[in-house]
């Protein structure tokens, strides 16, 4: 009785699943030839390594292997560009979120203590540290504007590398003359070039990262090149300075 039972349900299925040519599945291969050659298992299902004797030599087994390796990459490739994309989003809204709040603030002074504080850029950045530094013009005295480190003539040359826009490190000691009492926790940094305008010297933006390859020199820069003018923007508005040419 069961025996009877599980052959009609066979044939039940049988009949209820459709039926499918090889003509058909011919059709469908050649109209997706991408469809196997994805499929690193079915590839070697389809082409099953032959024993051809001791002294023949099959290359079969090689290409499956080759084929299998491209797919594995092209998958690998694939999931770092998905991941690449995320996190190119994260930056992007943070730093949209960081200008605007440069935008908003109500004073010189506030921009600068946000742009500077653990609280201000570093916290919407997911950074550990920022600073804004400025060339003194020869013996010349700083602004006074309490948080903004001063560098010697040509402090951001030497320390960006001659006409540089910006510097990536990655695995640095976090230097106490940028951080000050944040200079332990930065292991990477982003030093990005300041030009104001025409009558004041260059100055410097100094991002230091937490983690070891948080900035690092492969690293792309058009979002920290934004975040710069940004900051030029603000100083030159607050400080009533003329645009650059």
């Amino acid at each position: 009785m069961s025996q009877f039972n599980d052959r009609t349900e066979a044939e039940q299925i049988r009949e209820s699943t459709p039926s499918v040519s090889a003509d058909e599945v011919r059709a469908f291969l050649l109209q997706h030839p991408d469809f196997v050659a994805s499929d690193a298992d079915l590839i070697a299902a389809l082409l099953p390594v032959r024993d051809e004797g001791d002294n023949v030599v099959d290359m079969q087994q090689f290409v499956i292997a080759k084929l299998q390796r491209q797919v594995r990459t092209l998958r690998d490739i694939q999931s770092d560009l998905i991941e690449a994309s995320s996190l190119n989003s994260l930056a992007r809204e943070q730093v949209h979120a960081a200008a605007l709040a440069m935008l908003d603030a109500r004073s010189f002074e506030s921009f600068v203590e946000f742009v500077t504080s653990a609280d201000g850029l570093a916290r919407t950045l997911g950074l550990q540290g920022a600073a804004i530094c400025l060339e003194t013009a020869g013996n010349a005295a700083g602004i006074g504007v309490p948080n903004i480190r001063m560098l010697e003539p040509g402090g951001v040359g030497r320390m960006i590398g001659g006409d540089m826009p910006y510097r990536l490190v990655a695995n640095v000691h976090g230097s106490r003359g940028l951080y000050g009492e944040l200079a332990e926790g930065v292991q990477s940094e982003a030093l990005v070039r300041l030009d104001f305008s025409p009558i004041t010297p260059p100055g410097l933006l100094a991002l230091g990262g937490a983690g070891a390859e948080q900035f690092h020199p492969d690293q792309a820069a058009d979002l920290l090149e934004f975040l710069a003018r940004i900051v030029e923007r603000c100083v030159r508005l607050w400080l009533d300075l003329p645009p650059q040419q």
